[in-house]
């Protein structure tokens, strides 16, 4: 039960990063989006989450995870009702913020507690990749949910639905889930402060500077502006947490482990490519293509299954071949379905141009996912395991932010100008959608080579643990 609670929390959080993707058109025209700032129908959530996750992981290490949990996914539960209610873009952009804000609280929680549920051994390896299948196809699933709630009952029910489930879960963990040490808030004495305020303000002005490119070009005093303040910020955090903090937010002495910064700058590129392809593929579908919300939903079932598929086989490939090699082998694959993305034409069919490009993205995707969790958190203490699972998913999410709000703007602005060009509306969204998968491309290719250079070849001949690998033991 305590796993299922785990999950079930995990899944509500991260679904949430692609469910509105299929439902964008309706939002769109209910709420009055521009199409510029459609992008912020997703990044509105991912700003916060990752700029929010380090601070989330720290304060569930020293407040205790069960009640950082249940608080976050209780702001959670009430921020989807504030989405579903929205009268207008500003107001679903700033709940959509608050459900980002609430997901860094709960995610990096569901992992760390693994550990102090699960005694070492089998079972404990049996609920690791339990845990990694759902968070790995938590974004296809939120897609295949959103079409089919779009269509059976509007896209209020994107949000809605998360009232119940947001409910089950704090009831649940409240009954099944071990009491937080007795510490409690206490813990907090010894928080850093300054390196929080610093790194969260730093990350999210990051994000948004990045983000708002779409209304305010690169080289504007605004977006300038904003850049050199995110640089000043994350400065400062560097500067903080290597001179002035007693109990430092983020040791850096984390990434001057080799492995811990490859795989995190793995991440960062793989995570930038894969969420500007579920935003790219989902609009190529319905804006091109006229694929219903349903459709768009179901066409991402073999994308999901793939990613879950070469989980399942990745850490046998860590045995065979260690972690380096396994995460060069997934991204070459999955730079081979971008490259085929990259051409698919205006009039694409459903097997030939998007489900087997998509599948062979997953599969490389999937590989990929497993050898730099382990990397990730390896030789990682205990005491920072909540810390540790919020920098990796500090790179996955602020890296597919960032990656969404570039290749946006890039697919916007190709698409913008072969439509003065005088192409038709179908060829020159789909000029854009070509522009937007071969940066992906170079983002996944510049990860493969990150991989070959800083990962080490850990796990070669050994059977991979996963459990132990993120205790630290």
């Amino acid at each position: 039960m305590a796993l299922v609670v785990l999950c079930m929390a995990a899944l509500l959080d991260s679904i949430d990063v692609t469910v509105v993707n299929v439902a964008m058109p309706a939002i769109k025209s209910a709420l009055g989006f521009s199409e510029g700032g459609l992008a912020w129908m997703v990044d509105a959530y991912m700003v916060p989450f990752g700029g929010f996750l380090l601070l989330g992981g720290r304060t569930g290490d020293l407040a205790g995870r069960r009640r950082v949990l249940v608080a976050g996914t209780a702001l959670f539960t009430v921020a989807s009702a504030g989405s579903a209610l929205a009268p207008s873009a500003q107001v679903m952009i700033a709940t959509r913020a608050l459900e980002g804000l609430a997901a860094a609280f709960v995610v990096p929680m569901t992992f760390a507690m693994l550990g102090s549920v699960f005694p070492p051994g089998p079972a404990r390896n049996r609920a690791f990749g339990i845990w990694g299948a759902v968070t790995a196809g938590a974004a296809t699933l939120g897609l295949v949910i959103g079409g089919v709630l779009v269509t059976a009952a509007g896209w209020r029910w994107v949000f809605l639905v998360n009232l119940p489930l947001g409910a089950l879960v704090i009831a649940a963990a409240l009954r099944v889930l071990p009491a937080d040490p007795g510490s409690g808030l206490r813990g907090l004495r010894s928080f850093d402060l300054g390196g929080a305020v610093s790194v969260t303000a730093g990350a999210s002005v990051l994000a948004y500077a990045v983000a708002q490119t779409g209304t305010h070009a690169w080289g504007s005093g605004r977006t300038i502006g904003l850049l050199c303040a995110a640089a000043v910020l994350l400065g400062y955090f560097v500067l903080h947490e290597w001179r002035v903090a007693a109990d430092p937010l983020l040791p850096l002495s984390l990434l001057r482990n080799r492995s811990v910064a490859g795989a995190n700058v793995v991440s960062t590129l793989l995570g930038s490519a894969m969420f500007a392809v579920f935003y790219a593929t989902t609009l190529y579908m319905q804006q091109v293509l006229h694929y219903s919300a349903l459709r768009t939903g179901l066409a991402y079932l073999p994308f999901g299954s793939s990613i879950l598929v070469a989980a399942g086989v990745a850490p046998a490939l860590v045995t065979l071949a260690g972690i380096r090699l396994t995460s060069v082998a997934g991204s070459a694959i999955s730079v081979a379905g971008l490259f085929l993305l990259a051409r698919v034409p205006a009039t694409g069919h459903l097997l030939t141009d998007i489900i087997v490009p998509t599948v062979v993205v997953g599969l490389g995707a999937g590989l990929v996912i497993v050898p730099t969790s382990v990397a990730a958190m390896s030789g990682v203490e205990a005491a920072r395991h909540g810390v540790a699972s919020a920098l990796l998913n500090v790179s996955r999410q602020l890296g597919g932010a960032l990656g969404l709000a570039v290749i946006a703007t890039i697919t916007a602005g190709v698409s913008a100008r072969a439509a003065a060009a005088g192409h038709a509306a179908p060829d020159a969204l789909t000029s854009g959608f070509h522009a937007g998968f071969a940066v992906s491309a170079a983002l996944v290719i510049t990860g493969l080579a990150a991989a070959a250079v800083l990962l080490r070849e850990d796990g070669r001949g050994e059977r991979l643990n996963l459990i132990e690998l993120q205790a630290g033991g």
